[in-house]
């Protein structure tokens, strides 16, 4: 059964975390770990050790962006963790949920705890692409990416952007949103993931679901956290950058549940 929580974030804050825990935190694409600062701040007053991945291929166009892979990706995450000591609680959010998974399975003695904010909870052979596809609730139309002609990297156009990344929040963080979505390298979108349960599969596992996603929709994350047997899940009412519209919330919520609560 679902932990479903009330988050009374005013005295999360305030008790701080049973144990300090060092957290690496994977962004999602088309995005970058510039949205993730005051998460990281918040979770610093917490007494938690945060480090903010950034991947390989930020904005990049042409060979830059066709040189990238989803190798690149784990690799760096991996350096990461390595930087801040292992075993980490490792935090992915929208495709770092993908990353994050690959992580797990090539070493996962290195993480204490995966957990999946409004991300692609992905099974053995799946890639972001294939996941994404299945998903008939969310905002998207085939007219909301802009491809380069090369096929090195997407972007969402530009109309489309508001109403699917930044349909909750205020008109400053509307604008933040907007501001910082950028151009995605395409090869590690459409790699499949290799994830068994010796590796993968020995992680914990829990889940922020957010529950007025339109580009993750809210009910392909219940189906990701149901086929994946993820108990641990806790509710923001957010769209899918919480990063950026429900910062103490998702706080509240990531120290919860790096607890393993």
């Amino acid at each position: 059964m679902h932990i479903l929580k009330s988050l009374a974030i005013a005295s999360a804050l305030v008790a701080g975390p049973a144990t300090a825990e060092n957290i690496v935190i994977v962004h999602g694409a088309f995005q970058s770990a510039a949205d993730w600062v005051e998460v990281a701040a918040g979770l610093e007053e917490q007494g938690h050790n945060v480090t903010l991945v950034d991947l390989p291929g930020r904005n990049a166009e042409g060979e830059a962006a066709q040189a990238v892979t989803l190798a690149d990706h784990v690799e760096t995450t991996a350096a990461a963790i390595a930087a801040a000591g292992a075993p980490v609680v490792l935090v992915g959010h929208s495709f770092g949920g993908i990353t994050i998974s690959a992580v797990a399975e090539a070493a996962p003695d290195d993480v204490a705890r995966l957990i999946y904010v409004a991300a692609y909870v992905p099974v053995d052979g799946e890639s972001m692409e294939v996941i994404a596809l299945t998903d008939t609730d969310n905002s998207f139309t085939e007219e909301s990416f802009v491809i380069a002609p090369d096929y090195s990297f997407a972007e969402i156009l530009e109309q489309d952007r508001a109403a699917i990344f930044g349909n909750v929040g205020t008109d400053i963080q509307r604008a933040a949103i907007l501001a910082g979505l950028i151009r995605e390298p395409l090869a590690p979108i459409a790699t499949p993931v290799s994830l068994t349960q010796q590796a993968f599969g020995s992680v914990p596992k829990a889940f922020i679901r957010t529950l007025d996603d339109q580009a993750v929709s809210t009910p392909l994350q219940t189906r990701m956290i149901a086929r994946a047997e993820i108990t641990s899940v806790i509710d923001i009412g957010s769209g899918h950058v919480p990063q950026i519209t429900q910062v103490d919330a998702l706080v509240a919520a990531i120290d919860e549940l790096a607890g393993g609560e």
